[in-house]
């Protein structure tokens, strides 16, 4: 539940603090008070976004808290909501502003989050119900979803998800053999040709790198000679080669040593000096002798190089490239080539997974069938106590193709007068009826849905004031275990209250606010009067109002 709603700078609201029952909360005030302002509010705070034009004052932030109360164990240990809890009784606080600078904060419980982190807590936190959310019902994809929600099916649905996945994906591959075998010898053509330029060359990039060193050496091999040529020059010079110049060092060195032991590591670097120039020229030698390429030998490195190039440029940018779209074309010629056989390899997978898929699809349909049977008794319950005296509703489950969600088509049928047919509910429901529809499923619903917010905002807009009566009963009962929030413009509706809030809007300095007050007793008598009778209460709507405050509490 939300034990307490903070609202500053949104919409008319300068800044507000509500303190929330956990049973059922009703908004009260006349038209363009700003009663929705206060789910807005809220809505933002679970995620939605913000319009500018919601700031009250663009140079002051805009800040939303909501303080949540969870009681449900399911709730406390839902993956989404019990990394931001700590404690067993540790509540969850959501706050999310907008600065002047445009920059968004949101934080639970003191740790920062995404927007679609708060979007995915919300979800399991507050049911949001407008004035035109039972359109929902008109739409008859919603049907089998919200079956579903009354049916424990879990595990048979992870099971059928699972298998329907292999089943779409082999299904997936057929079509694309299908879709082949028109062009079959046209791309088998193009395969071959691929693979044949693919394959004149290893398509390893430590080869490729191999071979790039040696075109470079290949490409500038007269500079290459010339430069290492002249290093030898330099080391071997009879008159000023260091070779020379070291060999000579070595007179000195034995007089110094002769004279002075402690000389002796001087020349030990000497004889190093002269190993180290001695290999060096050796090493050039060879190097030299590298940079001799037979004709052929250059020949066939150009070529190759060439040929690197060439397929880069067409199959590339990569070798890596060209390595993958080769394992691909290979792949795929072996399926077209090899076509009638994966075909019928294929069409018998198929046959054996789409046997499990429709075991597992029956049981689905069993399952809802079951759960069919006491959903229509609960919902023409319902309805009648709402007012639909002679209704009758059926869940008709039907065959359909194998998707996602099985091979059932759920539709739901209504007869809301004596006499007539059952017909889909698109076909003939009012909005006033499609209200209430929604209000009975709501309260099926209960039993397993974990939600501990629900929040509607003028559901009741097609109810009169005799079905106010029984629909604010049906409010309070829905409200005994989990917390409601309603907005509406029937007092036999808000004489059902636990917490009876009023809306007002005001004008100081000649700026227009919103003010949001919990009704005491004698205040919430007025209220109600003057939901009756209009913008001044008499005595008559006085003793009119108390009565029903008697009567909602006596129900």
């Amino acid at each position: 539940m939300i034990c307490q709603l903070t609202i500053q700078n949104f919409g008319l609201i300068d800044k507000i603090s509500l303190e929330l029952s956990p049973a059922l909360n009703i908004l009260t005030g006349e038209t363009g008070a700003g009663k929705s302002i206060v789910i807005d509010a809220l809505r933002y705070a679970l995620g939605e976004r913000l319009d500018q034009n919601q700031m009250r004052d663009a140079a002051k932030p805009c800040v939303v808290e909501a303080v949540f109360e969870l009681s449900k164990r399911e709730l406390r240990e839902n993956p989404a909501i019990s990394e931001f809890l700590a404690g067993k009784d540790e509540p969850l606080i959501i706050s999310r502003s907008h600065l002047p600078d445009g920059k968004t904060r949101i934080k639970i419980n003191g740790m920062s989050v995404t927007v679609s982190q708060l979007k995915e807590v919300g979800n399991h936190l507050v049911d949001f119900h407008g004035p035109n959310d039972h359109q929902m019902l008109l739409l008859e994809d919603s049907h089998i979803k919200i079956l579903d929600r009354l049916c424990d099916l879990g595990a048979l649905k992870g099971a059928y998800s699972k298998v329907y996945g292999e089943y779409a994906e082999a299904r997936k591959a057929l079509e694309e053999i299908k879709a082949s075998a028109a062009t079959k010898e046209r791309e088998l053509d193009l395969l071959a040709h691929q693979i044949k330029e693919l394959e004149r060359v290893k398509l390893d990039q430590g080869r490729y790198e191999e071979l790039l060193e040696k075109e470079k050496r290949l490409k500038n091999s007269e500079q290459l000679y010339e430069n290492a040529s002249r290093m030898i020059e330099i080391f071997e010079n009879a008159e000023t080669g260091i070779g020379e110049a070291i060999s000579k060092a070595f007179g000195p060195m034995k007089t110094l040593n002769s004279l002075d032991e402690g000389s002796r590591a001087f020349a030990e670097t000497l004889a190093q000096l002269q190993e180290s120039n001695d290999r060096l020229i050796n090493e050039l030698r060879s190097y030299l002798e590298s940079l001799s390429f037979e004709p052929d030998e250059a020949r066939d490195i150009r070529a190759r190089y060439d040929i690197y190039e060439e397929i880069k440029r067409k199959y590339g940018p990569a070798i890596e490239d060209a390595k993958n779209l080769y394992d691909a074309a290979k792949k795929r010629y072996g399926l077209l080539a090899d076509l009638e056989h994966n075909d019928a390899e294929l069409r018998g997978r198929i046959k054996e997974i789409e046997s499990d898929l429709i075991n597992i699809a029956k049981k689905l349909t069993g399952a809802r069938k079951k759960t069919a049977q006491d959903l229509e008794k609960t919902i023409e319950k319902e309805l009648k106590e709402l007012g639909i005296k002679n209704v009758r509703f059926e869940c008709r489950i039907e065959k359909a193709e194998l998707g996602p969600a099985g091979q059932d088509r759920v539709i739901f049928y209504i007869s809301p007068n004596a006499g007539e047919d059952l017909k889909p509910l698109a076909e003939i429901v009012s909005s006033g009826e499609a209200a209430r529809v929604m209000l009975a499923l709501k309260k099926a619903l209960t039993k397993v849905d974990p939600m501990p917010v629900l929040i509607f905002d003028e559901i009741d807009s097609q109810i009169g004031g005799r079905l106010g009566t029984i629909t604010g009963k049906k409010l309070r009962e829905l409200s005994r275990d989990r917390q409601v929030i309603l907005i509406t413009h029937l007092p036999q509706i808000a004489s059902f209250a636990e917490s009876h809030f009023k809306v007002t809007k005001k004008v100081e300095n000649n700026r227009t606010t919103t003010a949001v007050g919990l009704l005491d007793e004698g205040a919430r008598v007025k209220e109600l009067a003057k939901m009756m009778s209009g913008e001044k209460e008499s005595s008559i709507s006085i003793t009119h109002a108390e009565e029903m405050l008697g009567q909602a509490r006596a129900a």
